[in-house]
């Protein structure tokens, strides 16, 4: 009993912590970390967000923001930063993958290759859910799921997952 009431408390702490890192709830404090994190814990994986915090997420056209650099450095044109622990974002992009003509350079963060496969196993995926060309794994923890298309010498960046309604902008962005 003590065990499964921990676990929802963990899982909810995650949680609030994905949703406020990841800048898709109005008025949402998003801080980052540079240490590592140990072994992401199973029950931590959150495969979706409930129907309120669905609800207030803010659309595309608002989000998006230029900025001059990406949080963690890598080649390419588009970029997406995500967590493997994030199932509800990861399924999000995994519907507008097939659609994508070039994936985006994945960067999974917090973790390390063996622990993200670890995750997904746990999660139900056979291998990588958002496989490309070129897929990174970092120790640093940042605010994910987290976008960026290459515009100029800047970046385009669009944080957090979009409304359902709005999928098809994330074909868009990645073109």
């Amino acid at each position: 009993m003590w065990t499964k009431r921990w676990t929802d408390f963990l899982a909810v702490s995650i949680l609030t912590a994905t949703v406020t890192g990841c800048g898709t709830i109005p008025h949402a404090v998003s801080q980052t970390s540079s240490t590592a994190i140990p072994a992401p814990s199973v029950h931590a994986v959150v495969d979706r967000l409930p129907g309120h915090l669905q609800a207030k997420l803010i659309g595309f056209d608002v989000r998006k923001k230029r900025v001059s650099h990406l949080p963690i450095a890598v080649k390419g044109t588009n970029v997406l930063y995500i967590s493997p622990m994030e199932q509800y974002a990861i399924q999000q992009f995994q519907q507008i993958w097939p659609r994508l003509k070039a994936y985006p350079v994945v960067v999974w963060t917090g973790v390390t290759k063996a622990q993200a496969e670890m995750v997904w196993r746990k999660e139900g995926y056979p291998g990588d859910p958002l496989p490309s060309q070129q897929t990174e794994y970092v120790s640093q923890t940042i605010p994910t799921p987290d976008a960026y298309h290459r515009d100029g010498k800047a970046w385009v960046e669009v944080p957090g997952i979009l409304p359902a309604s709005q999928l098809e902008d994330w074909v868009t962005f990645f073109r």
